[in-house]
């Protein structure tokens, strides 16, 4: 897709970071970026009251400032978001191709997860290993090619976590066996990509997050 990408901000270190990420990812791609500033509203209550008060117009344009001074051929453009609902809506009419957000506890993993219906990324706090997931005998072909463009581009890691229900886990050599045999055609094509494999033991939403929190990205299976 050629759409922009659009990147959640709410004002904190790990939106910073998400920001500048995002950015960079717009100009690789040669797309706008889109900084949509929010609040994480709780999910039941939206949509959120006009009274919420969003980030800061200031703390935004500083952080765009940065990204800019950064990456000089970046276009922006800004958008308001009252919450995840809001988020995913601005996202469909833009036909963005990617959606990023912080890797941060206040962040909506579950809402963000079941709504999203395109790509998505959860930026970590620092540079790391790209993380992908894989969905029991699932393998989507552009969650994988964002994956190896992301680790070739910026020389890093994948690491591949297999998520599955607990029934299936018990069939672990037959999950491994599925995930070599969906990789075998990237490992050739991309030898200079070092991977590594996990299989998840714990929920999928415990997994995914404590994936990312020694940095890095997380780009979670569709």
């Amino acid at each position: 897709m050629n759409g922009p990408v659009l990147v959640a901000f709410d004002g904190t270190p790990a939106a910073e970071h998400a920001l500048s990420w995002a950015a960079a990812a717009a100009v690789r791609r040669g797309c706008e970026l889109v900084v949509a500033r929010t609040t994480w509203w709780p999910i039941t209550l939206e949509p959120a009251l006009p009274a919420v008060c969003l980030v800061p117009e200031a703390r935004v344009d500083h952080a765009v400032e940065q990204a800019v001074a950064a990456w000089p051929a970046l276009r922006v453009s800004g958008a308001e978001s009252g919450g995840t609902a809001e988020l995913l809506a601005i996202g469909a009419p833009l036909d963005s191709s990617l959606i990023v957000a912080p890797a941060c506890a206040q962040v909506p993993w579950r809402a963000l997860l079941r709504g999203v219906g395109r790509p998505l990324a959860f930026a970590g706090s620092r540079c790391g290993p790209v993380v992908s997931e894989m969905r029991s005998r699932q393998a989507h072909l552009g969650t994988l090619a964002l994956a190896f463009d992301l680790a070739r581009s910026g020389g890093a890691d994948l690491h591949v976590l297999h998520t599955a229900a607990i029934r299936h886990r018990a069939c672990s050599a037959d999950l491994a066996g599925f995930a070599v045999s969906a990789l075998a055609d990237w490992l050739v094509s991309c030898p200079d990509v070092a991977i590594t494999y996990r299989l998840a033991t714990s929920s999928r939403i415990q997994a995914l997050k404590h994936s990312v929190r020694s940095g890095g990205v997380l780009l979670p299976a569709p």
